[in-house]
């Protein structure tokens, strides 16, 4: 472009932005192995989609591998890693282990690049959530100078790659109160199973190689000494045609999109799909530059397989608040069916003679009754509902997801809530009828009936 650029800070700029070997060493022995192995290619893509962001205005965002230790977690970062750089004790992977506040910086450096964090059990829960929102929205806290007047804020655009044995709903989790994953977050940082499925970790072809733990340490000792080369040729290629890019990368999107995402998805899932397809437009147009020792098609195949991987885990194409909704109901039904829903009907225990037994129930969140499909029918009291069963979320909005998946029975008038007789109530009460179906299949109506098989 012809313009001479002069970074001036305050102190030494800590980056890992540094070239070694050549790019034809690196082709050989790091991405040409890459191939056949649906994450390594995955992790590579991302690594050339990055500087896509700006010339599309695409939305920053990650991608988490996850799985138990010595899966191939690590390798992929590092393979990824090495298409920008490394050297020195880390190489290009950094940690979680920072700060939201630390993380900050580090982002910052890393703007238009590829950014790898390893191991995310190093970082609190309470932040790992805080700090998916920040590194996705790409800017940091607003704060104040020593005036009171307003300092900039740092600003960013990247797309990251992260590892860890837990998803970053089971991290936010892990600490015992009771907190929950938001879908913005869900989708902000993309939880992809390492496990490949080929009984090798995050492998699917060895290339030869005895066993996944040497390929590992193969592609680790080789991103070591061969690294930074493919993301300056890559950019160099994207200078040239600059103009190019933007309609280029929406074709590969909108190709990807309509081959791969399910007709009638949620626009969360849509969007996922939409990140899955930039990166195959990364690897694609990083292939098609010469970078990538891959024949085309490459990674698309790996995006698509990666994004397919995805939605099986995730369970479905609806809302993720609309799963969180039915879970939520499911499990407090499976932890309180028997102890706070008082029997009714057929289900209230008898005596030998066939006299009722009177069943004491501490903190009664409603009743159950036998359903007409020989399962069991729960009747919740309107503010049991409310502040206990629907407890953080909104008490209509779970009722209408529901009702829409059939779990909700509701009344002539279309209402949720239907006018029930109880016992020990004088009037009909409204109470939330949740169906049996919501547990999995009907139940024998008689023990005989029961296949203990």
């Amino acid at each position: 472009m012809g313009e001479r650029v002069i970074l001036q800070t305050n102190g030494a700029v800590d980056h890992a932005l540094r070239e070694s070997g050549t790019l034809e060493s690196w082709q050989e022995q790091v991405g040409r192995l890459a191939v056949g192995n649906s994450r390594l290619v995955l992790a590579l893509s991302t690594a050339f989609a990055a500087p896509l962001l700006y010339p599309t205005g695409a939305e920053s965002g990650g991608f988490h591998f996850r799985g138990a230790s010595s899966t191939g977690k690590s390798t992929a970062l590092v393979v990824a890693g090495s298409a920008w750089g490394g050297g020195g004790i880390r190489g290009y992977v950094r940690t979680w282990r920072a700060t939201s506040n630390g993380l900050e910086g580090v982002a910052a450096m890393h703007c238009d690049c590829l950014l790898c964090l390893d191991e995310m059990g190093q970082v609190d829960g309470r932040d790992a959530g805080q700090i998916a929102y920040m590194l996705a929205n790409g800017v940091g806290k607003a704060r104040a100078t020593r005036s009171g007047e307003a300092r900039p804020p740092a600003e960013w655009r990247l797309l990251f790659l992260s590892s860890g044995e837990l998803s970053l709903a089971d991290k936010i989790a892990e600490d015992g109160r009771g907190r929950k994953v938001a879908a913005g977050q869900q989708v902000r940082i993309v939880d992809i199973p390492a496990d490949a499925g080929a009984g090798l970790g995050l492998f699917e072809n060895l290339h030869g190689f005895p066993s996944a733990d040497a390929f590992a340490r193969h592609l680790k000792m080789a991103a070591g000494e061969h690294y930074g080369h493919p993301s300056r040729t890559f950019v160099r290629t994207l200078v040239d045609n600059f103009d190019a890019i933007a309609p280029a990368v929406k074709g590969y999107i909108d190709e990807f999109l309509a081959e791969n995402c399910p007709p009638g998805a949620d626009g969360q899932v849509s969007r996922v799909a939409a990140r899955f397809g930039l990166v195959a437009a990364g690897g694609e147009m990083a292939t098609t530059a010469g970078v990538l020792p891959w024949t085309p098609g490459e990674a698309t195949k790996a995006a698509a397989r990666c994004f397919q991987d995805w939605l099986a885990a995730r369970g479905g194409v609806e809302p993720a608040e609309e799963r969180e909704a039915i879970a939520a109901v499911r499990r407090f039904i499976e932890l309180h069916g028997m102890s706070r829903f008082e029997p009714m009907g057929e289900l209230v225990p008898t005596d030998s003679v066939g006299s009722p037994i009177e069943v004491r129930i501490n903190n009664r969140a409603g009743f159950r009754r036998r359903a007409a499909n020989g399962g069991t029918e729960y009747l919740v009291m309107p503010e049991a509902w409310r502040t206990e069963v629907c407890a953080g979320m909104d008490a209509g909005a779970v009722a209408k997801a529901l009702h829409q998946r059939g779990y909700l029975i509701t009344g002539g008038d279309g209402k949720p809530q239907v006018k029930t007789r109880l016992p020990h109530i004088a009037s009909p009460v409204r109470c939330y009828i949740v169906s049996s179906d919501i547990l999995g299949e009907p139940e024998p109506v008689s023990y005989a009936e029961r296949d203990f098989g």
